[in-house]
Formats: structure tokens, sequence, C-alpha cells
């Protein structure tokens, strides 16, 4: 196969000598300095990126990128696949970037081969990971891509060059190539590749009950309160159910999300963002009306006079009924004070 992409090759060199394109970009140690990674990205039919260890039968987007070097003078890939997947469609870098051409596509009998050359002068420079080919496929068995589809590691099937200046026959092979410089063929066994990558964003759950606070430290709570958001960053993952309850899904590694209301003093809690976390109780301060400050003064007392009698939720601070009484009046002045509110830090796991 290597011959084939050399003649194709040799055939654009009348291309190169018309156009001229003005593309050169050599490795800053040359030739056998650069270590390329070829790997397989994987997007589902909901447009999110899925996991290749454990794809789930159904279609998919496959990009199969190329990272580790700065530009490419010719790419051939060599796969052979079982019948657990469907590759329906196969498109080319070169349909999108002018600096290449695609010098063949044979996807039949179960097997994938797939030839490009650089237009330029010597190469095209690429982004890291770029995407060289895109497959859409069906995955028919759920499993493991790299047990469905497997790189053919034969050096005459399966190679980067990075530039013409090295010559039609220097080319990064894969690591299992032994070493190999003759007249003709100077193999520099340093392309490694992952059918199967886990590049898919890592959750975790956060679950429990946001409760009214029963004291100016946010140390204890009891009663559940509704509408309260969660927040991770800007982004809101979570609101109370009337009962207090939430459910928060947020990216593995999250260290802090931050609890708000219509009335409430803000708390920030951490957690260690490595695993879910169930059951927590974070306590809030509701009852902060005016809401320009974290201080519960006057102004915040005359707005919680005006609810006595009423059964709204925020002032229902006993919350034992749904009556805002004397009994909430009696816990709203522990909270009057002209000093700002300070929560005790709180980890939730």
């Amino acid at each position: 196969m290597k011959k084939i992409t050399k003649a194709f090759i040799t055939a654009l060199s009348f291309i190169f000598i018309i156009s001229m394109m003005p593309f050169s970009v050599l490795a800053e140690g040359g030739m056998g300095s650069e270590s390329p990674f070829i790997q397989a990205v994987f997007t589902g039919e909901n447009g999110e990126t899925a996991n290749g260890d454990v794809l789930e039968a159904g279609d998919y987007t496959v990009d199969i990128t190329l990272s580790g070097m700065a530009a490419v003078s010719f790419f051939e890939l060599t796969a052979q696949y079982t019948d657990d997947i469907t590759v329906n469609s196969v498109s080319t870098i070169a349909d999108t970037n002018e600096g290449f051409s695609c010098g063949g596509i044979k996807n039949e009998d179960n097997s994938l081969s797939v030839i490009l050359a650089s237009l330029g002068e010597n190469n095209t420079p690429i982004s890291e990971g770029e995407a060289m080919i895109t497959m859409q496929l069906t995955v028919n068995t759920d499993g493991d891509f790299a047990n469905y589809f497997t790189v053919n590691e034969d050096p005459e099937l399966t190679f980067v060059g990075s530039s013409y200046e090295y010559g039609f026959d220097a080319s990064y092979v894969c690591t299992s190539v032994v070493p190999k410089e003759t007249e003709t063929d100077k193999y520099y066994p340093t392309l490694s590749y992952d059918m199967s990558p886990d590049i898919s964003v890592k959750n975790i759950t956060v679950t429990g009950t946001i409760t009214i606070s029963e004291n100016r430290t946010g140390s204890s709570g009891t009663y559940g309160v509704g509408g309260i958001k969660v927040f991770s960053g800007e982004e809101e993952v979570a609101e109370s159910a009337a009962d207090g309850s939430f459910t928060a899904v947020v990216p593995k590694g999250t260290t802090e999300l931050t609890v708000t209301g219509d009335t409430t003093v803000d708390r920030t809690v951490a957690l260690s963002g490595e695993s879910d976390i169930s059951d927590v109780n974070i306590p809030i301060i509701v009852c902060n009306y005016e809401s320009s400050d974290s201080i519960i003064n006057y102004k915040d007392a005359g707005i919680f006079v005006d609810y006595l009698g009423s059964t709204y939720t925020y002032a229902n601070l006993e919350a034992s009924d749904g009556n805002v009484d004397y009994k909430d009046a009696g816990l709203f002045v522990d909270f009057l004070s002209d000093a700002p509110i300070e929560y005790s830090a709180l980890s939730l796991d």
C-alpha cells in the first residue's frame, strides 16, 4: 500500500509546481523527533462525547484524530473491523482543508484504508488533535470499540510523514515496528494510537436537602425549603423541591457549590469532587428580605412584620406549620445583628 501512496504523492508533484502552496513546517528536532498519536473520538446521536470503552448500540460519529505533529506530508491508516460495527460512510480532512488531497478510501470486506497527502510544498500544518478521518458508523453490539476496530500495524499500511523534504519513504510507524533505515525506507517507530479512549465528561451526583438555618452560622437546619437554587460556578445545576430535596449533577472535579434564593444569605459549600455524595443537609438563612447585603437588621425586621399572619415560605422560619406567627418571630429575632452573617465552613463529604 505504501507504494500506492508514493505513486499518488508523485502524481501530486505537478500540482505542487503549479500551486506552490506556502505550507512548510518542520519539527524542531527534525524527522524522528515527534511522537504522533492517533485517537478515536466518539460523538453520540445526542451530541455528547461517548466513552469508547463502553459504547452502547447505536449510531456514532467517530473522528480519527492526530496529535503530536505540527504538520503532515502524508497519512495512511489501515484497519480491520468486526461485524459488531457497520461503517456507513467515511470522509477526510481533504473535504474541508484545501491543503490535503485524498488518495483513496477503501471500505469493503470489513477493512478500511484511507490515504491522504499534503498539497503543500513540503507539508500542511494541522492543529493538535486534528480530525484526519471521520466515520459515520453504527455500533451493533454493546462493548469496547477497540475490540471491534483494529489498526493494522504493518509499516506499509499505517504510517505518517512529516515533510517531503525527508523523502517519500521516511515515515512514523507504529511503536511495535522495528526501527529501519535503508536506501529506500526509514521507519521511526514512535506512532501510537488508542481506538477506545474514555474522554467523556465524568459527572458526580450530589443529593440532599436544603433546610432553613436555625442560627446565624448555618450549623443546623431541620425543615426543608423549596425554591432555592444550586449553582456550580455560573451554571444552575439544581433547584430544591418544596420539601427541600435536590439533586445536582456536576462535572467530576467540582469543588464548590453555591446555594442561593431571593431572600437568602447565599452560601458556598465545599466538596471533594471525586465521587457521588448523598443525604447532605445544607442549612441556609432565608430571612434576608432586604437582601442588598448579608446583614439581618431593622430593614429586614420591618419586612418580616408584614408577613405575620401569612403563609409566606421564607418567613415561616419555625416551619412546623404553614403559618407565620409568634414562633417564627422569636426565631427571627435571633438573626438580628449589625454584623454580617458568617457561615461556618461546610464540607459535604
